[in-house]
């Protein structure tokens, strides 16, 4: 998943790099909410794709070089 990280700017210079980590962790978060009720122990899907999947999301801030983009690991199908 790609998000654009100036997406609710009319930007003419880039944003400061505190801004884009801001809002990446802002949606990583969401995107953790957003997953919380696949973790329920009687849930009918692949409770370990989404596991390997949360912790790929919580680790993400580690891994990336703050840009104007982020692009997120595809939630499992």
């Amino acid at each position: 998943m790609i998000i654009d990280l100036n997406d609710d700017f009319d930007v003419v210079s880039p944003l400061p790099e505190e801004w884009l980590v801001l809002r990446m962790r802002i949606a990583r978060d969401k995107l953790l909410e957003t997953s919380d009720h696949r973790m329920v122990s009687d849930a009918p899907w692949d409770r370990q794709a989404w596991t390997i999947y949360r912790q790929a999301l919580r680790d993400f801030p580690s891994t990336w070089t703050p840009s104007d983009t982020v692009e997120f690991p595809d939630a499992p199908a």
